[in-house]
């Protein structure tokens, strides 16, 4: 692709940030977003990177940690909106004359920092607000100083602060870098200083040996379902899983990410565009029920449902699990045969819609819907739970798609039938806008695996049916038919008269045909694997 624009497929693309446009940010946009935040986290000490989950000689269990400015640079290259930095020297009441320079460089970087550790006078506060940062994190100053978390409050703007609550295993504070007890429950401290403005805490379990090892989440649903703050969680996050199970729970609004992010086991581009598409459908529902609403999407759903039934018994209700079914159009048409499905998505939104769709319908009772991750899936259900098992336009939207659908195949019974609708790599060549691309990058097309959504803003990936066949043959998923869904999406037919039910009758019946035939199938717009779990 041209070098002079931004790569529309497969990234996104962030301008470049500097302190005055932050600075410009923090002025007009609230800082204390309900957006779910991954922040990456830094400790600092004697000038270097700290890892606290120490083994039991004393050594670092990161075989090399990395230098904390290149850390944050790099974190900044991976489109990291936030990072979180701790001086753990200052926490203790030690000399962190080290850490400074570091943190100063760091608050120079495109990304915008949150910073805590020792923060104890105004003065503390003034410093770390000149040089750049961009939330203040109080600790200890809100159990022993609340007048002057007050004062702050009134100088720089409640937006510029938040709470950091370091709890026991009984919920109580711990103070001076996490040593001392300060006295307080942490649901009572966060009500004492959400009364004051701040809207956001960062809570951090400490194990009793001193260490952040492992998330808590019961006192983390506590403070914000009792005190109205938004509650970042710290401690360690181990992997997606633990990311996964933070987002779930309303009331949690981010993770700080370290050693994961050092080991590997956690890749902050992928779990950033993770948390980007989950919020996309969120804020995407109304413009994907204009979509729905469209009669080519009312062909597609009406194909992908003719060629689901074609193979399924006509004299046999089917418990159907609809994974990532959104707001529920595939559910609402099998429920209305008194199919019993359970349908799973994160998306409130969506799931609100479906439940409005549903009364209006007077089928309020007809689907059961779980707001929870698809990785959960497997964890929510029994084996042999489902005789049937939707994924329709779902795996395109996440890079851990076969996560997703190892998960969701656990509970499908042995002989149950699996529908998977995805969009097709093959068709890629014909969707092109040429304008979008030189002369020498036209052959890309043919094997661009990663393209953007039409509806909502977010990235999404193609597939091919030979190489998903091979994958759920492996997965002991065995192929019973495939289809093309939509093969004229992008030719002249389409923009006949819609109002025309004659031509409508038309399209329909030769995208039927279409579909369901070599070679026009393997250039449709949608893929549709019909298969049978063995």
């Amino acid at each position: 692709m041209s070098t002079s624009q931004p790569r529309r497929c497969g990234v996104f693309v962030n301008e470049p940030r500097t302190r005055t446009t932050r600075a410009a940010t923090i002025q007009s946009t609230p800082l204390n977003a309900t957006d779910f935040l991954i922040c990456p986290a830094l400790h600092l000490k004697g000038g270097k990177s700290f890892d606290f989950t120490e083994n039991t000689e004393g050594e670092s269990t990161i075989p090399e940690l990395p230098e904390p400015v290149a850390c944050a640079e790099y974190w900044a290259e991976q489109n990291a909106a936030w990072i979180h930095i701790i001086n753990v020297d200052a926490a203790h009441d030690e000399d962190a004359s080290h850490n400074w320079p570091l943190i100063e460089r760091i608050c120079e970087l495109p990304i915008y920092v949150q910073y805590g550790g020792g923060i104890r006078t105004m003065e503390d506060i003034d410093w770390a607000i000149r040089i750049g940062v961009t939330r203040v994190l109080i600790n200890t100053a809100a159990v022993e100083n609340p007048l002057m978390v007050a004062q702050a409050i009134a100088k720089h703007g409640s937006e510029r602060f938040a709470l950091s609550i370091n709890t026991d295993s009984e919920g109580e504070v711990r103070t001076h870098g996490w040593r001392m007890a300060g006295g307080q429950h942490a649901v009572a401290l966060g009500v004492q200083m959400y009364r004051l403005g701040i809207t956001t805490a960062v809570h951090t379990s400490i194990q009793p040996d001193g260490t952040m090892s492992g998330t808590d989440l019961e006192i983390s649903k506590e403070l914000a379902q009792l005190t109205g703050l938004n509650v970042i969680v710290g401690g360690e996050v181990r992997d997606m899983d633990d990311v996964v199970e933070c987002y779930n729970h309303h009331g949690i609004s981010g993770v700080l990410i370290g050693k994961a992010l050092h080991t590997g086991k956690i890749d902050l581009n992928r779990a950033l565009r993770a948390t980007r598409q989950k919020l996309a459908f969120e804020s995407g529902l109304p413009q994907w029920k204009q979509e729905q609403q469209s009669i080519k999407a009312q062909i597609r759903y009406e194909l992908s449902a003719q060629n689901l039934f074609n193979h399924l018994p006509g004299n046999k209700l089917m418990r159907t699990l609809d994974a990532g079914g959104g707001n529920g159009i595939d559910s609402l048409r099998l429920a209305k045969m008194n199919y019993p499905v359970d349908l799973v998505d994160t998306s409130t939104s969506m799931l609100h819609d479906l439940q409005a769709s549903a009364e209006l319908l007077g089928m309020s009772n007809a689907v059961t819907t779980h707001s929870f991750d698809i990785r959960e899936i497997r964890k929510r259900f029994d084996s042999d739970t489902f005789d049937l098992l939707l994924c329709h336009n779902v795996i395109q939207y996440s890079d851990d798609w076969e996560d997703l659908l190892v998960s969701m195949l656990a509970p499908l019974k042995r002989g149950g039938i699996f529908s998977l609708i995805t969009r097709n790599k093959h068709a890629v060549p014909y969707d092109a806008a040429l304008d979008d691309y030189e002369l020498n990058e036209l052959p890309e097309l043919l094997e661009e695996p990663h393209g953007k959504s039409g509806v909502f803003d977010a990235d999404i990936s193609f597939f091919t049916v030979g190489f998903l066949t091979r994958w759920l043959e492996q997965h002991h998923c065995n192929l019973i038919a495939d289809y093309g869904v939509f093969c004229l999406y992008n030719h002249h037919s389409v923009s006949a008269r819609y109002d025309d039910p004659a031509n409508v009758a038309k399209l329909h019946t030769l995208e039927k045909h279409l579909g369901a035939k070599t070679p026009y199938k393997e250039t449709a717009r949608y893929i549709q694997i019909i298969a049978q779990k063995s």
